[in-house]
Formats: structure tokens, sequence, C-alpha cells
């Protein structure tokens, strides 16, 4: 890509004057950005038994799909947009547009509409490379470094205390309040950012590819709606293999077209190293299985005994942040552990292979002891080891994967495939659990305690699997290994996302 000359701004690395107070006061609204992003994404796990007690459906999974899904597809557009058109202009649309999606969910008068208003609210995740690029962009060298470093570990802080934040809001003005506030806090940043973030002079001419990004998406929707609707509708039924067909067949063109086009939304060529197909396999299954059970641990926790369940704390949401702050902590605990290790030559490896491991344990234990407090602690706290583990050890993964000069783009082919199979499997989970659901007169939507033991297992099945497939078929061999590289210890390269984590292109050196 080829750049193309604009005036200084008198704020960029070439001329920064240092510290000043506009840049304090820029890194750290650029920080909170990344913790509402937090917030966005942990608030409808923990909200969701209240979501489905006004709008009783057995739907629930589609508020994170279309959340992912649409992170997914539209963070590599948004990409190319900011070289195109300004990132800070790009981040400011972002932000606005998830704010409006925000306002959305906070007035829906019904379950579609909240789809709508979270499907607006997931191209904020583009925040996530967007804002480690811009500063990169507009800071002096020196104090790039340490403003990267905070404004994506700055997310690991909001997620020890979202659980209390989420939970006082549901409790004091319903589940719409947690939508206000989050309109609220990102309409406030856009202002705040505008006020002291200098835009970016660099500009690159390219080529985003929208109607790739179309393809992909109409063709996961399309086979997503099938498996979602398919119990009520039948199998069998013309509707549904009509949009299982035609989605099937949009992945077909997808597939032609990202072979075919100069820059498409996803790099295929890339999946014939094995070692980045080893830290995509691995890390988005990691990844996805998180999307979906720790939407099963509130449900779990905060169902009523006396509701005739075999299980059910009957916790109220903000009792249940005594169950999920453990949980965070151990993601964060293990997330900094693992970049402390990798930093100082450890095989990131090992830590999927035990991430993987714990994920099977965790797994298994919450299908069959849930039914106290303690025991549900217990697998909270391993399912959040087994989500810190290996959602830490992908940047050093794909730095291993990958030479220098192909790490911005190979990240980010790794982040949609975390984020697209995140996007698939809650719906998948919620079609499992379909059978085994009871609409509640008043509002509300119980499962019975096969349904989440039977997903739970599912996802203990594929846990193992693919820890199979890792550690036998893409094992890693000395001839295959490229050069290796070490992360700059002022870049963290995991975020975490509410219950999870997402990769940023890291900042690699050659290992001496």
């Amino acid at each position: 890509m080829t750049a193309i000359p604009h005036a200084a701004n008198g704020n960029g690395p070439a001329n920064g004057p240092g510290w000043t107070p506009r840049l304090v006061w820029s890194t750290v609204f650029l920080a909170m950005v990344l913790e509402a992003l937090a917030l966005g994404a942990s608030m409808v796990a923990i909200g969701l038994p209240s979501i489905l007690k006004e709008f009783p459906t057995t739907q629930g999974g589609w508020l994170t799909t279309v959340y992912f899904l649409a992170g997914a597809v539209c963070a590599p557009l948004l990409g190319k947009a900011a070289d195109l058109y300004g990132k800070r202009r790009v981040l400011l649309f972002t932000m606005l547009v998830s704010g409006v999606g925000a306002v959305v969910c906070a007035l829906a008068p019904s379950f579609a509409v909240m789809v709508v208003g979270r499907t607006l609210q997931g191209p904020i995740l583009a925040t996530i490379s967007l804002i480690p690029s811009l500063v990169r962009d507009v800071y002096p060298p020196r104090q790039a470094a340490f403003a990267a470093s905070i404004t994506i570990t700055g997310m690991g802080a909001l997620s020890l205390f979202s659980p209390l934040l989420i939970g006082w809001l549901i409790e004091t003005v319903g589940f719409r309040g947690m939508f206000w506030f989050d309109a609220v806090w990102t309409f406030g940043l856009c202002a705040a950012i505008r006020l002291t973030t200098a835009e970016s002079t660099l500009r690159r001419t390219a080529r985003p590819d929208v109607l790739g990004a179309a393809l992909l998406a109409a063709g996961v929707l399309g086979v997503l709606l099938y498996v979602s609707w398919g119990n009520s509708w039948g199998w069998a039924a013309g509707s549904g293999v009509t949009l299982l067909v035609a989605g099937l067949a949009l992945l077909t063109l997808f597939f032609w077209r990202a072979r075919r086009t100069p820059e498409p939304i996803v790099n295929l060529s890339l999946f014939r190293r094995k070692q980045l197909l080893y830290v995509s396999v691995a890390g988005a299954t990691a990844y996805a299985i998180s999307a979906s059970v720790f939407q099963i641990i509130p449900m779990m926790a905060m169902t009523p005994r006396e509701a005739g369940q075999t299980y059910g704390l009957g916790l109220t949401t903000l009792g249940y942040a005594s169950l999920e702050t453990p949980k965070a902590l151990a993601t964060v605990a293990c997330g900094l552990l693992v970049g402390y290790l990798a930093a100082r030559g450890r095989n990131p490896r090992l830590f999927m292979t035990l991430g993987l491991g714990a994920w099977a344990i965790g797994t298994t234990l919450l299908a069959f002891r849930n039914d106290t407090f303690g025991e549900l602690v217990v697998c909270a706290l391993i399912v959040g080891i087994g989500g810190g583990l290996t959602t830490a050890s992908v940047p050093g993964l794909v730095m291993r994967a990958t030479p220098v000069g192909d790490q911005g783009s190979t990240a980010g082919t790794v982040q949609l495939t975390q984020t697209g199979f995140s996007a698939v499997l809650p719906v998948v989970m919620f079609a499992v659990l379909t059978p085994y659901a009871t609409l509640v007169p008043g509002g509300g939507v119980l499962y019975a305690e096969d349904g989440f033991r039977k997903w739970l297992l599912i996802s203990t099945a594929l846990a193992v699997g693919v820890l199979v497939v890792v550690v036998t078929l893409l094992r890693e061999r000395r001839e295959e290994a490229v050069e290796e590289f070490t992360v700059d210890a002022h870049v963290p390269a995991t975020v975490s996302v509410g219950d999870g984590a997402m990769t940023t292109p890291p900042v690699a050196t050659p290992k001496t």
C-alpha cells in the first residue's frame, strides 16, 4: 500500500513535545473506550435472564451472535476505511454507531428491535485495533509505547468491577439502565476524544472488500437462521432448507472471491501455515466456547430453585457479582502470568494446551456439579483460568507463526476467526437448549438442567477434540518454525473483552 503525504498536524511523532495535559487526557479517554467495550461485551451475558423475563424467547443467543458477527465483518472494513479517511474520524464514527445501538436496545419494544440494536453495537469491536494504530500515528515515540500499553491493559481493570456495576444498574433501573449507561458513556467519550486526540495525517490507498464482507455475513446468517429455527420449523421444512442452501451458496461465493481478489477480507493463503492454522483453530474454539458457556453460568446462578428446577441459586444480578468477579479475576491474573512468562521465552503452546484442558475440566464439572454456590465458584474459577490461558497465548502464537512484516494482517485474520466463531456457537447452543425450554407465565424462560448438561458436554467434547488435533496433526516441528519473536514489553497484545479476550497486532522484535 502506498502512503499519501499530508501536512503534519503538529502533534505527531515527528515533532511532538512529549507529555502535555492534552496528551494525558487523550490517553485516559482512549483507555476508557476500551473499558466501555469490556462493559458492552459482558453486560448481555449477565443481564440475559432479566432480558428474557421481558421478552420470553428461546433465541437469546442472537444478542451475542449479531454483536460478534457485526464486529467480525466490520473490523477489517473499518481498518481499511481508517487508512483512507483517517483513524480518529473512523474511530468516532464507529463509537457513534455503537452509541446509537445502545439507545436502540434501551428503547427496544421487542426482542427483534433489541437484536437490531446489538448489531449496531458490534462494530465497536474494531476499536481494539483502531486505537493502538491511532496512538502509534499521533503520539511521540516514547509516549506512544506507554499510551498503547495503558489503552489496552485498562480493559482488564473494568472487567473486575463490571459485574457489580451491571448488577446495580439492573436492580436499580432494570436491564435498560445498562444500555443507557453504555450510550451516555460512549457519546461522552466521543466528545472528549474529539477535543483531546489529534487526527492521524497518514493515509494509505486501500481496497475495502465490501462485497466479500457482505457475502460472508449473509452466508453465515443464512446458515445460523436455519440452525436457530430448525427446531420450530422442522429440519426438512422448505423455508429452512432454502435458507440453508442460500447460506451455503453465498459462503461458496465468498471463498471463491477470497481466492481471487487482491485484498480479501480473509486471506485464505495464510492458513497454509500449519502454525497459523493451529492458533486459529485453538484460539477460535476457546474463545467461542467462552462466548457460549459464560452465558450459562448466570442462568444457572440466577434461576430460583423453587421454580421446580434441579439447579439454581436464585441470586440477584447484584448478588451474582460475588460469583462473576472471582472468575474475571482468574482470567485477568492468568492473562498477566502468560504475558510475563511468554516474554521470557516460554512457548505459548504450553499455555494453550493447559487452557484447553482447563476448559474440558471446567465444563465437565459444571455439567454435574452446579447445585451449590461453592460448586459454581469452583467451576467458574476453572473456566476463568481456561479463558485467561488460551486467549493470552494467542499473540505469542501469532508471532511464532509469522514473520514481522506480516504480523499485522495475520493478527487481524486470527481475530476475525475468533470473533466469527464466537458469533456462531451461541446460536448453536440455544438451538440445543430449545427442546428443554419452558416459557414461564408472566415472563421468562426456564431451561431444564439436562439441556445445560448436554451443551456443556458438547463443549467438553469440542475442547478435547481440538486439543487432540492441535497436539497431534498440528504439533510444532522444529523445521517448520519460523524465526521467533518477542513481544515489546511496553505493548501488551491481549485485551479482555468482557468474559474473554481478543488479540491486537502486537509489536515484535526479532529474538536474539
